[in-house]
């Protein structure tokens, strides 16, 4: 079974590798195309809302239909999308385009459900998991270089060019997954009625999770949770709002390149990447910080100090040298406010609480992209970051009075 889990790594490396190639490059497009800064982040909200709905939709069916063929459906839907966002000329086929990949690209958490199916062994799949996500964040490092110099290399079809080649790797990742033995346990039925009474159990399991998931948070006292969420809301949506108008940023104020802004993008990857990797070294200088407030506030200060030092750049390599506070602390970030929630809970509710964490999340990728784009469009897009300042500073100060409130108690 170790081929088909380095098939699985392939498929994760690929996969981050093609979006990397593409994503930072469609606001700009959009741009050249005639749409507005509305449209940008029109782009990211219907993405990042139709993802919300997709991960249990796509779940479910994996589970029933076989994660296998699931996972190879998906890419080839993906390869068709992104080949099409690549040669149209219509703004609205790109917004619809983008839905169809919000429902559809799944890529990531499906090959970590095939992860068990190819490696029994427990202690082996963390490996295996860590050295997936290892390799993901090589592919999402290079992915916005290559595509930067090819776009700079034939700016007038160069984001055709890329959205063929990214096709062609969701093509190989299907061939990839093709190859993988099916372990797809359902067996056909005596009465030939096999399709319908899977489509019925798709339909039951979705409807019977929605009833119990709804039962299981009625049962949370959110008065005891409300304040970690909100911390969680604002430093998702901060880094939200920065990241939606990102490569805008670095074009319009700094007039980089699509090359070198490819190069920023991977930098900062990096940056972040290595910060991941050693968190635990981080948290050993918090060894007394056990309900984790102190983490968090010096979490959002790192962030504040980063996005302020970024606003008062004179020029883009102090922008640069304020993105390594920036990484490091959205990294830890990413840990603290789970790890607040899970240690007040005690271990009660604990999946819901993770769930309730990652809509959070989730839902501040809705409404960040719009909020950006309407600050683009009738303020300017250096204006996104006072945004996001913004939002850190309530985080510090809501964080500051949850150490205190933590200190007293």
């Amino acid at each position: 079974m170790a081929l088909c889990v380095y098939l699985l790594q392939l498929v994760a490396f690929m996969d981050l590798l093609a979006v990397g190639l593409i994503v930072p490059l469609v606001p700009n497009h959009v741009r050249q195309m005639g749409g507005n800064h509305l449209y940008v982040g029109l782009l990211g909200s219907i993405y990042s809302g139709f993802q919300l709905g997709s991960g249990p939709l796509i779940g479910s069916l994996s589970d029933l239909r076989g994660r296998r063929n699931i996972l190879m459906l998906t890419l080839l839907v993906c390869a068709g999308a992104y080949t099409i966002l690549g040669i149209t000329k219509s703004i609205v086929i790109i917004l619809i385009l983008r839905a169809v990949l919000g429902l559809f690209k799944q890529t990531q958490m499906l090959t970590k459900a095939l992860v068990p199916d190819y490696e029994s062994n427990q202690l082996k799949q963390s490996a295996v998991y860590g050295k997936m996500a290892a390799i993901s964040g090589i592919g999402i490092t290079l992915g916005p270089v290559i595509g930067g110099h090819i776009a700079e290399d034939h700016p007038e079809n160069g984001f055709a060019y890329i959205g063929i080649i990214v096709g062609i790797c969701f093509l190989i990742n299907a061939g990839a997954v093709y190859f993988l033995p099916n372990t797809n346990k359902n067996s056909p039925t005596k009465d030939g009625q096999k399709g319908n009474m899977e489509s019925k159990s798709i339909l039951n399991k979705i409807i019977l999770s929605s009833k119990q998931s709804v039962v299981e948070l009625s049962k949370i006292p959110w008065s005891e949770y409300w304040d970690v969420f909100l911390l969680k809301a604002l430093i998702s949506f901060a880094m939200a709002v920065y990241y939606s108008n990102y490569s805008l940023y670095l074009k319009t104020i700094y007039e980089l390149s699509p090359k070198y802004i490819g190069y920023v993008i991977s930098f900062q990857g990096v940056i972040a990447s290595v910060s991941s990797f050693f968190i635990s070294h981080i948290n050993k200088f918090y060894y007394y910080d056990s309900n984790y407030t102190i983490r968090n506030l010096h979490m959002f200060i790192l962030v504040g100090v980063s996005l302020t030092g970024m606003i008062l750049a004179t020029n883009v390599y102090i922008y640069i040298a304020c993105l390594v506070p920036l990484a490091v602390g959205s990294a830890v970030g990413r840990l603290v406010s789970l790890e607040m929630v899970l240690t007040r809970s005690q271990g009660k509710h604990r999946g819901t609480l993770i769930g309730a964490t990652n809509s959070v999340t989730s839902l501040s990728g809705v409404a960040a992209p719009m909020v950006a784009g309407f600050i683009g469009q009738y303020f300017g897009v250096s204006y996104g970051l006072y945004a996001s300042l913004f939002s850190t500073l309530l985080g510090i100060a809501l964080s500051y009075q949850y150490k205190k409130k933590s200190k007293v108690d």
